[in-house]
């Protein structure tokens, strides 16, 4: 059934786009796809208004590009629900009016499903913004999961890419016959690059610079790679002929979107950096940097969630993950599911645990930590954690750092046992009732497990 739905949304997406002929803007990479899409997307707002269409529920992949094409939601296995999706196609391919432009995110899980949204909707312009190991499971080779993310450079008719990647700069110099704008911040030879980065709680600031030229910008984001979501905005902009100082006039407006580094208010004054949407190696080494680069006053913490999909990989980025907090200033880490319980958690506990020994010396109990702790619960796991921010000092400054991978994590829910406002709950990432629905679930089966 799945494979035959896919094939009707395939040919009626693919005939409403060449009858409407919208101006297409596709990003894919590993991390940041959706920030940078919603940047994208409010950027082109301020130049063409409603004429510009992205999907309000992040849909990428093979599904996920035909419901945006299709301006509607997935309505998973309802079957009535079905057959209103494609009547609604239908009338959209003889409408008259259809979005000028389009801003798709194209994701992967599989060998082909590139191909299969290239073939439906092939970009004006493609934006590469980076290329690491995630949801690598069904690519035994990494660089079958390079080629099939770079299929978009070759698809498209302009190409915007990430000049510090070490896998895309290889790709790109095999096309031709394409106008290529880069960015960066360790390459200086791009097109335009970013320097002088300043990233704390209250903002982020950098110099970007573009030949002999300089501005100054100022954002209220969270984190030094915010810039790397930033940066193909402008490169955007210039690629459609405008000038540096004129993409700043409209890139004002700029916000994370939920779960997404979005900053929210703890018990006792913490502030919580939520990154509960999603999570892979780079977005978690990024806030692991972070954390640690913030002055020696803050009680920092982590609440961490497995890293998931990397199939044989997850061992050697786990056990990386687990050296790169060892290394750093974090007072403490709560974790949630198998793989940071399998992986990061006996490391952790070697490197700050301590094994309670008789007067003889002989050990009473298991290795145990005061720093650490591993759940497979996230709402226990949040509790835990509500218990750590409330026995700090009374001086210390609580910053919570919040990532992992969406599937059996679940983190926000987590987030919930700590905020100070429960109104807050609606700035959490899935919380509809079709999530809650989900999660419920899912909980109660952990805790029969359990």
């Amino acid at each position: 059934m799945k494979q035959i739905i896919l094939i009707l949304l395939w040919k009626l997406t693919k005939q409403i786009i060449r009858k409407h002929r919208p101006f297409i803007v596709g990003v894919t990479g590993t991390v940041g796809k959706t920030t940078a899409t919603n940047f994208v997307y409010d950027f082109l707002r301020t130049l063409h208004g409603d004429r510009v269409y992205m999907s309000p529920y992040n849909y990428n992949g093979e599904f996920g590009i035909p419901m945006t094409i299709l301006q509607t939601r997935s309505p998973y296995s309802n079957p009535f629900l079905w057959i209103w999706i494609f009547i609604k196609g239908i009338i959209l391919l003889f409408k008259r009016s259809y979005p000028g432009y389009l801003v798709l995110e194209y994701g992967i899980d599989r060998p082909g499903e590139m191909d299969f949204c290239i073939d439906i909707a092939p970009p004006d312009i493609a934006i590469i913004l980076n290329i690491s190991k995630n949801h690598v499971v069904s690519f035994p080779v990494f660089r079958d999961y390079i080629e099939e993310k770079m299929k978009l450079a070759k698809a498209a008719k302009r190409v915007i890419y990430n000049a510090d990647d070490k896998f895309i700069p290889a790709g790109i110099e095999q096309l031709s016959g394409k106008e290529i704008v880069s960015y960066g911040i360790k390459n200086k030879e791009g097109d335009i690059f970013a320097k002088d980065i300043r990233a704390k709680l209250e903002d982020l600031s950098f110099s970007l610079v573009k030949g002999d030229e300089t501005h100054e910008m100022h954002y209220p984001l969270i984190g030094e790679f915010q810039v790397y979501n930033i940066l193909p905005v402008f490169a955007l902009g210039i690629s459609l002929g405008m000038d540096v100082a004129s993409i700043r006039e409209r890139l004002t407006d700029i916000h994370p979107q939920k779960g997404r580094w979005s900053v929210l208010k703890g018990v006792r004054e913490a502030i919580i950096i939520d990154g509960s949407y999603n999570g892979g190696y780079n977005s978690i080494s990024g806030g692991i940097e972070y954390l640690d680069g913030l002055d020696a006053e803050y009680n920092k913490i982590l609440f961490l969630g497995d890293m998931r999909e990397l199939g044989e990989d997850s061992k050697e980025l786990h056990t990386e993950i687990a050296e790169k907090i060892i290394a750093s200033s974090v007072q403490s880490v709560v974790l949630v599911g198998e793989e940071m319980k399998r992986f990061v958690y006996p490391l952790l506990l070697e490197a700050w645990g301590n094994t309670p020994t008789d007067e003889e010396g002989n050990p009473t109990s298991e290795r145990t930590s005061d720093r650490v702790f591993s759940f497979l619960h996230s709402r226990l796991a949040g509790k835990k954690l509500r218990d750590i921010i409330m026995a700090a000092p009374d001086e210390a400054k609580t910053v919570v750092f919040t990532k992992g991978s969406q599937n059996g994590i679940y983190l926000e829910e987590g987030v919930k046992e700590f905020l100070y406002d429960l109104r807050d709950v609606e700035k959490l990432c899935r919380q509809s009732a079709y999530w809650m629905e989900k999660k419920n679930h899912f909980f109660e089966s952990v805790i029969a497990e359990i």
